[in-house]
């Protein structure tokens, strides 16, 4: 690796990325760790950020105001947001943290195929290949795990889920700021999941009779994985392509894999231990990691501020 590859001024957003990829990671530890159900997490989760966001908003005022039809596609973005969320803790409380966050590699192969469409950008066949190397990854992990069939398939409507919102991103920080992207995101999410809620006769007040480590686990969820997180991810958008943020979020399985069998040391338990075909599939998909990483020091990945 040429000495290039450390020294380039734009590589600084490369690091953002995988230190924002690295904070997603504990999202899964903490999908785990609360004790209510997916849709309730998501609820609160997307409920705590629009809160922070508004308050944020009084001391980061913006003079761009967006058109009614901004935030109209900022809510229904929200709505996949939410339903991404819902999907993707499901997948963790029906399988394990492990599977549903593997599965989520597999939003590079439709992110290679929706952001041609919604950019209007023809077909590279690097991603293509890449994309297709992901997926030879889920897939030997699909046949190994056939115990957990239903989560690896929730986990990959998450993934998919998770392209088509960071696509849209993609195209929305050109025009408008990241913190109001993601305040009107987070409120169609809480909409969106309310209305789960409401519609299954789950809202009530004993909703929000939680117990006091839920409550710590949600606030971290929602503040720093959320809030923070988000809002670093949606601007770092301007200077990386969706692609290149898609296959750096591919690292966020490592880190929570990792986190995931600390905390079953640590509790003595053996729940996240999988089988060899697991880990097999997963080292495919650091593989391919890798190799874009290389295939990016070849080329400019990296945009110009906008």
């Amino acid at each position: 690796m040429s000495r290039d590859f450390f020294i380039r001024p734009n590589l600084k957003y490369q690091f953002i990325l995988h230190f924002i990829v690295l904070i997603w990671g504990f999202t899964g530890i903490l999908g785990g760790l609360i004790s209510i159900d997916a849709n309730e997490i998501t609820f609160f989760r997307t409920g705590i950020a629009f809160i922070s966001l508004v308050l944020l908003g009084f001391f980061f005022k913006s003079e761009k105001r967006l058109t009614g039809k901004q935030i109209l596609w900022l809510l229904l973005t929200g709505v996949i947001v939410g339903l991404h969320w819902i999907t993707f803790f499901y997948s963790i409380k029906i399988s394990t943290i492990s599977i549903a966050v593997v599965c989520m590699s597999a939003s590079t192969l439709f992110t290679s195929f929706l952001e041609p469409i919604i950019f209007k950008r023809r077909y590279y066949l690097s991603e293509a290949i890449l994309s297709v190397a992901v997926s030879i990854g889920v897939l030997v992990i699909f046949g190994f795990e056939t115990s957990y069939t239903t989560g690896i398939i929730f986990g990959l409507i998450s993934a998919f889920l998770s392209a088509a919102f960071n696509t849209l991103n993609g195209m929305f920080v050109k025009e408008m700021p990241s913190l109001k992207i993601t305040k009107y995101e987070m409120l169609g999410g809480f909409l969106t999941a309310g209305a789960f809620l409401f519609f299954t006769d789950n809202l009530t007040g004993s909703t929000f009779d939680l117990n006091n480590t839920d409550w710590i686990y949600l606030l971290i969820l929602a503040l720093v994985c959320t809030t923070f997180a988000f809002i670093t991810a949606v601007w770092v958008m301007k200077y990386v392509t969706p692609f290149t943020v898609s296959i750096s979020v591919n690292m966020e399985p490592v880190y929570t894999i990792i986190l995931a069998l600390l905390l079953d040391w640590y509790r003595g338990t053996n729940t996240e231990k999988m089988s060899d075909g697991f880990y097999l599939g997963g080292l495919i998909i650091i593989a391919t990691i890798l190799v874009h990483a290389w295939l990016k020091t070849k080329k400019n990945g990296v945009r110009k501020p906008a």
